[in-house]
């Protein structure tokens, strides 16, 4: 099945999920909540419900990664 334009914050998570991200709705929710502000930017509304993008999504997960650090010896 291809996938939707648009998903919900809790069909994201699933998707990121699926794709080797490990991150909980609940964490997804944190980073979302207006006073913080880190979650992945919202592509339109339906309602009062914020609506997402794979690629948007994606892009913020990868975003959030990093290298691992180099431990001096």
């Amino acid at each position: 099945m291809d996938q939707p334009e648009f998903m919900t914050r809790s069909q994201l998570g699933d998707f990121l999920r699926g794709r080797g991200f490990p991150i909980g709705e609940s964490t997804l929710d944190k980073l979302c909540a207006p006073g913080r502000g880190e979650g992945p930017p919202i592509a339109k509304y339906w309602g009062k419900r914020p609506l997402y993008t794979a690629d948007d999504g994606l892009a913020w997960a990868r975003a959030r990664t990093r290298d691992p650090q180099s431990v001096a010896a």
